[in-house]
């Protein structure tokens, strides 16, 4: 019964859009003025620059969305042909991969170059 209430009931995530990421940032981080947006191409996290130089990342965890904000050279970043990796240090948060064309100029930015 709990299996058949869950699959009928459950909310369902959405995309992660500037609208959305952006009520979101101003929510979690009211101090934060964000400058320069990266989507991810499949919808499931953002990544945005604030005029203080630091970033926030918002991303699906489950059905809500969820920010960690980090400044410049914070977190380890790295290129592949999947996309721009982000791992951060917070527990419980695993690697997170933003897929899109500007990834290797959001990894110098992030990693202060």
């Amino acid at each position: 019964m709990v299996l058949v209430s869950w699959l009928a009931f459950r909310e369902r995530p959405v995309p992660v859009t500037i609208e959305l990421a952006g009520e979101r940032l101003a929510f979690d981080e009211p101090d934060f003025e964000p400058t320069e947006w990266f989507i991810d191409a499949t919808g499931r996290s953002a990544l945005v620059q604030g005029r203080a130089g630091d970033f926030t990342m918002v991303f699906r965890f489950g059905a809500h969305l969820v920010t960690r904000r980090f400044a410049k050279g914070q977190v380890r970043v790295s290129v592949s042909q999947d996309g721009l990796s982000i791992h951060p240090a917070n527990p419980g948060v695993g690697r997170i991969t933003l897929h899109g064309i500007d990834a290797d100029i959001w990894a110098r930015k992030i990693a202060g170059e």
